[in-house]
């Protein structure tokens, strides 16, 4: 019998990142490409379809190889994994996606958000024995998301708002987050939100040269290699707003693993190393020996390839979650 095939297809709020998977869970082939933010539920889907074409064609493969497509959106996702809303994707309301995109595949089509789908990528990287009671997901990118697994499955609430650790408050009279909202870590963690107090750090201090603050270039990871004090104090700030976040996570959920993924992950230890001493500092003295803050698996492609994990499972189409 030939391998069967799953697609994972990762919307991001800058990129949307696709990967080819094999049975045996090897990466065959992968696809980055920006996200058009402003598309329709229609264009964001025959993007997909596009994506994964192209991915079959790197292995000449047809279509009728695959097995399923898992896509992970930027927002929330009702219990019966409608789309609701978005942050990111600002002018989708109410979104079936699934039935937008199955027929047009032919296929079997698994949604979820896309942190959620991104634990489960970093859970997938995990042998039985390494894997955790509960495992606690952010994304920091674009926006900040959130997922909390607990003995491997999502925890949902009736609601389907569970494990929006972005939106949580970490200064009730802090910056207005995009939700409305004061203070929420989404304002100080977020790929934007970080980059977006560098520049107005270096207009406030002058050495952005007289340009505008908010339309200035600023490459944070390489002014960090050059220990740029401004640079610093930025990512400092984003630091604070974790360890205040996650403490308190730490402290609700007792999780053994946070995972740490999206763009700003990729700095590596200047971030992860003082976001494990806060946590361990601030939260209760045993969940705080316990927890351990890592970056995901998989770097930019662990959301991908939780969505083509979660799309091979052979539960998939029943949707349901013991949580």
């Amino acid at each position: 019998m030939a391998e069967r095939l799953t697609v994972g297809i990762d919307v991001g709020g800058t990129k949307t990142a696709a990967v080819l998977l094999s049975g045996t869970g090897e990466v065959l082939a992968t696809v980055t490409e920006p996200t058009n933010r402003s598309g329709t539920p229609r264009q964001c889907a025959d993007h997909a379809v596009a994506l994964t074409d192209r991915l079959l064609r790197t292995i000449d493969c047809p279509r009728s190889s695959l097995d399923a497509v898992g896509v992970g959106l930027p927002g929330l996702i009702a219990p019966d994994r409608t789309f609701r809303d978005s942050i990111i994707l600002p002018t989708w309301r109410n979104v079936d996606f699934r039935s937008c995109l199955e027929p047009r595949l032919n296929l079997p089509v698994v949604i979820d958000n896309d942190a959620t789908m991104a634990a489960l990528g970093h859970l997938a990287s995990l042998s039985e024995r390494q894997r955790p009671h509960c495992l606690v997901c952010l994304t920091l990118g674009t926006g900040v998301g959130g997922a909390v697994l607990v003995e491997g499955a999502p925890m949902r609430g009736p609601d389907g708002t569970a494990g929006q650790i972005g939106h949580t408050t970490v200064d009730p009279t802090g910056h207005r987050c995009e939700c409305g909202a004061l203070g929420c870590l989404n304002a100080y963690a977020s790929g934007t939100a970080i980059t977006s107090r560098y520049r107005q750090l270096r207009a406030d201090s002058g050495s952005d040269g007289g340009k505008s603050g908010a339309g200035e270039t600023v490459n944070l990871e390489e002014s960090l290699r050059q220990n740029d004090p401004l640079a610093r104090r930025a990512l400092d700030e984003a630091v604070r707003a974790l360890v205040i976040s996650i403490s308190g996570v730490v402290n609700v959920l007792n999780p053994e693993v946070v995972v740490l993924g999206g763009g700003v992950a990729s700095l590596g230890p200047p971030l992860l190393d003082p976001v494990q001493t806060g946590v361990s500092q601030r939260s209760f003295p045993a969940p705080a020996r316990r927890v351990r803050i890592c970056q995901a698996a998989h770097g930019p492609l662990t959301g991908a390839i939780g969505a083509a994990v979660t799309a091979a499972r052979p539960e998939r189409s029943g949707h349901k979650d013991p949580l």
